[in-house]
């Protein structure tokens, strides 16, 4: 995913393609986050979210194993996906998947105040109830890079959340 992007591909305007992938965030609730147990192994699971200042926001549970990974090692995946419901050929699924550096919020930084504010115009009363449990903090998944896929033939490299470039075989 590091390779170097010429100035032609950077000078294309994408601003279709990132439009398309902020609905497509939008959109989605939930999200598909990958993390890395010290043996290696990889962990799946799915947490509930919201955008905000470029990144993903989540609210993890500390008897998670998510949490321990992210504690141990502040990396993840995490990938969207469009509801099968909504898709017409699932090899053509719209989806993104990103890399993303990971850091835990104080309960007492302000940035969680806010995130708990969102995530309850979002989710609803259960998160005044998960916010008055202790185990549960707010970790911020800040995208490195990526891809984004819109369906055949229209595959994207990610820098953060913004198309850079158009991937072709």
């Amino acid at each position: 995913m590091d390779n170097i992007v010429d100035q032609t591909e950077r000078d294309k305007d994408f601003s279709a393609v990132q439009n398309q992938l902020e609905s497509f965030i939008a959109a989605r609730q939930s999200l598909v986050l990958a993390t890395h147990a010290a043996q290696g192994e990889c962990e799946m699971g799915v947490a509930s979210f919201v955008h905000v200042d470029g990144a993903l926001a989540v609210l993890l549970s500390g008897l998670a194993a998510h949490t321990r990974h992210l504690e141990r090692e502040p990396r993840a995946q995490v990938m969207l996906l469009e509801d099968e419901v909504e898709t017409r050929q699932p090899y053509a699924r719209l989806r993104m998947s990103v890399h993303c550096d990971v850091t835990r919020l104080a309960r007492e930084d302000e940035r969680s105040d806010v995130i708990f504010e969102l995530m309850q115009a979002r989710f609803g009363s259960i998160v005044p109830l998960l916010r008055g449990l202790n185990d549960f903090h707010v970790f911020i998944l800040a995208p490195r890079h990526g891809r984004f896929v819109a369906g055949f033939g229209k595959a994207y490299r990610l820098e953060e959340l913004c198309v850079v470039e158009h991937l072709r075989g």
